[in-house]
């Protein structure tokens, strides 16, 4: 039986308007070609060059840096100059002598002699015919000459162009070109008949039409995507980058501002260079344009503690403390200030007002990490009280004073659905908590119905204890399908078309449905088993089926047990280990690269002579003997087969239920309620024929929601289909 018993009239919590986010990190080349409108790669001539304090392996095209990290790094020796490319005898290189400014490492030098070189762009230039496409360069040459720019096919067949009169020092010229054609695949191809050298100190072309029309602005498909979601803020600029693997690496804000080409490039932890042209001022100035609150992620003084932490002196502690008051002082100090001029150098007179949050470093935790946090924490409120600041790890426990603790989960579907009941004990005199990264990620590598369904489960139990679990955001939002670091990720491109795997679509049904207040109700739910018996392997490696197996074997002192075992290894493994060794017992949950300590290591030997070990699971438990005696039991959280959540809407005069059946079954689900009902309502549903439906470039639309209407009353029975996420409205008098 599955029921629904609503309760409109007793209000539970209050919605919390921020509770849906949007989390930016340039990662799987996110930003340059992604949400960064640019179209050139290697604009700047940076990709190559070896981040200050590591070690290049040529060999291995490795860097490594001063704490022992290693990340692949492609320094492109005797490879040319990546994604640029010489034609019909031109003749070109890089040279470290009289760069466009301090921050270009490079320029190019470059005989034409009636030639060309080209551009490749991001896995080709993309063009449509009638479309315009900005193009400027910074370019010297001490005898004056003609360049011609112009967009063109692989074959050099030309769709638009514009020729330069080149002389003297370095010159911004810049033009508009209009395509003939459209092109996929085309190229920036630069021409000239000069035999003399001609130096180029950066480039860059962008479509006209961005989002808001802005000159170095965002792609306007991928932005409108984001907004269907009704996001209330912005996370950025990471996640990982902003730690970095080395000093060096570490995300400055002050890098990030002023015209693009003055800005220092940055190595990302990700494993490729950008130009920092989608920098702070961008970020603020998307909020702004996209009318949502900003949260300014900063580096604390350490980096990545995954990647063989370097954790900072005291001076340069303070010299990024610094750093961060400058960002926040850019963002809303007067522009008679000297921060606040800078701003209005870059365009924005008027303080930016978005900005509302400050999250001190990322998924950083431990001494290290209390000791920087109390040093941010207490300068910062002190002098800039007005902002939420936010904690990536619950330092209220070591009795420092935190607003907000940010949580990340990455795990399986399983996990999110027997975890809805995650955070109803939470004290609700405590902290806040903000959800900042999650996303269901093994199995579910591409984007799947699954990862939708487990993740929607969990949101039902976060939306329901909304009052203290204020804010979310899924991560990673972006891959460039050609550059892929992680998956999944919410929104797939490549550079002329997109398309959302499925829990976008989940997210936009929650994120345009909220209501003002959850009300009390109560959901009727049968679960599936958590644990299951699975197979012995026998000492030849026959797999012994069934639920008892006995062996006559002699063993070590040591040995462990994996059980509800797929048999799957590293990121995909989940399985649950029972350990005896060095006199100890202890069960370890290995769930992706995560272990997690089930049950907690207690004194237990094995005796000489026969053992008799036995497992035992039931519903969503298990035990586990040695000789007769228990030496663990534990419960884990059941899979409801459907989570729910009801919330009203005033103003509408309406009831939204949120309805997820994780099972693979159809099921009737009793909703009755004391409000008067409307004879019909609207039900949008997300479901698809398997849990593994993903949508493609081949086919977009495999996976996304349709809305019917049905006959409801205030008590009335609705078959909802398996696999499935449902929105229901009923309009209420």
């Amino acid at each position: 039986m599955y029921s629904i018993n609503i309760k409109t009239k007793q209000k539970l919590t209050d919605v919390s308007k921020s509770l849906y986010g949007l989390f930016f990190e340039d990662i799987n080349r996110a930003g340059d070609g992604g949400l960064y409108a640019e179209l050139l790669r290697n604009r700047a001539f940076d990709d190559g060059i070896i981040p200050e304090g590591c070690k290049y392996d040529s060999e291995n095209k490795l860097i490594t840096s001063e704490t022992g990290w290693a990340s692949s790094f492609d320094c492109y020796e005797g490879e040319g100059i990546a994604a640029w490319e010489c034609h019909d005898g031109t003749v070109m290189k890089l040279t470290d002598k009289d760069t466009l400014n301090s921050n270009r490492r490079r320029a190019l030098e470059v005989n034409f002699n009636g030639g060309m070189i080209t551009n490749d762009g991001f896995m080709g230039v993309p063009v449509e015919k009638g479309k315009q496409y900005r193009f400027y360069m910074f370019a010297k040459t001490t005898v004056a000459a003609e360049v011609t720019a112009k967009l063109c096919s692989v074959d050099g067949v030309s769709y638009g162009d514009h020729t330069f009169s080149i002389n003297g020092g370095y010159t911004k010229y810049e033009c508009i070109i209009t395509s003939t054609e459209t092109d996929y695949n085309a190229r920036l191809a630069l021409y000239s008949d000069s035999s003399e050298t001609i130096v180029i100190g950066f480039t860059s072309l962008f479509p006209v039409d961005t989002y808001m029309g802005r000159e170095n602005g965002l792609r306007k498909p991928l932005v409108e995507r984001l907004l269907k979601l009704n996001p209330a803020f912005l996370r950025f600029p990471g996640g990982c980058i902003v730690e970095g693997f080395s000093k060096e690496t570490a995300y400055r804000f002050e890098d990030s501002i002023g015209p693009v080409w003055e800005r220092k490039p940055h190595w990302l932890l990700w494993s490729y260079m950008t130009t920092n042209g989608l920098g702070y001022h961008e970020y603020l100035q998307f909020c702004e344009d996209a009318g949502i609150d900003a949260m300014y992620v900063f580096n604390c003084g350490m980096t990545c503690q995954g990647r063989n932490a370097d954790y900072f002196d005291e001076n340069l502690i303070e010299e990024f403390y610094q750093d961060a008051v400058h960002a926040i002082l850019y963002a809303t100090a007067p522009a008679d200030t000297e921060w606040g001029k800078k701003r209005a150098e870059n365009g924005h007179p008027e303080p930016f007002t978005v900005l509302k949050y400050l999250e001190i470093g990322n998924e950083n935790w431990g001494t290290e990490y209390n000791k920087r946090y109390k040093y941010f924490y207490e300068k910062l409120k002190k002098e800039f009280p007005q902002f939420i600041y936010i904690s990536t790890d619950h330092t209220e426990k070591s009795g420092l004073a935190t607003e907000y603790v940010d949580e990340h989960f990455y795990s399986d579907p399983i996990f999110f659905a027997a975890n809805t009941r995650m955070y109803d004990s939470l004290d609700r005199n405590g902290v806040s908590i903000y959800c900042g990264e999650y996303a269901a990620t093994i199995g579910c590598k591409e984007g799947n119905l699954y990862a939708a369904l487990g993740e929607a489960a969990f949101l039902t139990g976060i939306e329901r204890n909304q009052d203290k679990v204020t804010m979310t955001s899924y991560a990673p939002l972006f891959q460039n399908v050609a550059y892929k670091a992680w998956e999944p990720d919410m929104i797939i491109f490549n550079n002329h078309e997109d398309y959302a795997i499925p829990s976008y679509y989940m997210l936009e049904m929650f994120g345009n449905n909220r209501g003002d207040y959850v009300c009390e109700y109560d959901v009727v739910t049968e679960n599936d088993r958590r644990i299951e018996c699975g197979h012995f392997t026998a000492p030849d490696g026959t797999i012994v089926e069934g639920k008892t197996y006995s062996a006559d074997t002699d063993i070590s002192g040591e040995f462990r047990i994996r059980f509800w075992d797929r048999g799957t290894v590293g990121e995909d493994q989940n399985h649950y280990d029972w350990i005896l060794e060095n006199g100890t017992s202890k069960v370890i949950h290995y769930n992706g690269w995560s272990a997690e300590i089930i049950c907690s290591e207690i004194p237990c030997g094995i005796s000489g002579g026969t053992n008799h070990i036995e497992i035992t699971a039931y519903e969503d438990s298990f035990k586990l003997m040695l000789d007769g005696k228990i030496i663990h039991e534990h419960t884990l959280g059941a899979i409801p087969h459907i989570t729910a959540v009801c919330t009203v809407d005033k103003k509408k005069k309406q009831l939204i239920t949120k309805l997820v059946n994780f099972s693979e079954n159809e099921v009737n689900v009793r909703i009755t309620t004391d409000a008067a009902m409307q004879e019909t309502a609207e039900i949008t549903s997300l479901t698809a024929d398997s849990y593994f439906a993903k949508n493609t470039f081949e086919n977009k639309n495999a996976v996304v929601p349709y809305t019917e209407t049905i006959a409801v009353s205030s008590d009335y029975v609705v078959t909802i289909k398996p696999r499935s996420v449902n929105v229901i409205c009923h309009n209420i008098d």
